[in-house]
């Protein structure tokens, strides 16, 4: 008798799910390297699943994805805090959560307070993980000064350490380097830049931070494997799309 083997059916995409381009594959990514601790990573992976959104999408409500980023936001929460019925913390967040998106009044709105909500929710990982202090002021620094030129030793000179010291440690705590985090945290916003339209690729190029279009289109392929303007044109609807000026 041959031998059987089981096969899983297809796993099928809701619509609403296709139409908005939520990419559950990149959620269940984010959420796994949560399970690990790699926070880092984890609001990386998060990043992309909401820049990636196409928020013009025939047939998608702002209610849905109001409702879709508050149930991500609340598996998250799940998460951090195991027990959420008996935690404390968990239960607080939980309803604050509920609370802030119940009066967020647009799609758009929903997906630029996510990421803010979401640094809250990780920010309770800090402690039980033993991130470095160096580290958190990388970051920190990196986050508010994404705009301007930097660079590793520049970086390191502000906050007083060896550049060697500071790339060591941030990739044994992060496992990534002092300049991925740079482009990672630029190509955020640059995403989020092209996701509402109004300004030209150059335009946001140079906004984020990048000093010439050249490296900004680079790495931009690099780590999100399109170009921006196969981005631009996913999430947005080419009648509402601004017309190209590069």
């Amino acid at each position: 008798m041959p031998n059987l083997r089981l096969v899983s059916p297809p796993s099928r995409t809701p619509p609403l799910f296709s139409r908005l381009r939520f990419d559950p594959a990149v959620e269940a990514l984010a959420l796994e390297r949560l399970a690990r601790l790699d926070v880092a990573a984890a609001r990386e992976a998060f990043g992309r699943l909401v820049g990636q959104l196409d928020l013009a999408a025939p047939e998608v409500s702002a209610a849905e994805v109001v409702l879709l980023l508050l149930d991500v936001l609340q598996r998250v929460n799940r998460r951090i805090h195991r027990a959420a019925e008996r935690d404390p913390a968990g239960l607080s967040h939980r309803a604050d959560l509920i609370a802030s998106f119940a009066a967020v009044p647009t799609a758009e709105a929903a997906r630029e307070s996510f990421l803010s909500t979401l640094d809250a929710l990780l920010a309770d990982l800090h402690p039980a993980t033993g991130v470095h202090p160096l580290v958190e002021r990388a970051q920190g620094f990196i986050d508010e000064n994404y705009h301007r030129r930097l660079s590793l030793s520049g970086i390191a000179k502000v906050l007083n350490v060896s550049p060697n010291y500071l790339s060591r440690i941030v990739r044994r705590e992060t496992g990534t380097t002092v300049t991925a985090r740079i482009h990672a945290v630029r190509l955020e916003h640059a995403r989020l830049l092209l996701a509402r339209g109004g300004r030209s690729i150059s335009e946001i190029a140079y906004t984020v931070g990048y000093q010439n279009y050249r490296d900004f289109y680079r790495n931009f392929v690099k780590y999100e494997r399109s170009s921006p303007r196969t981005a631009r044109r996913q999430m947005t609807r080419p009648e509402e799309a601004s017309p190209p000026r590069d």
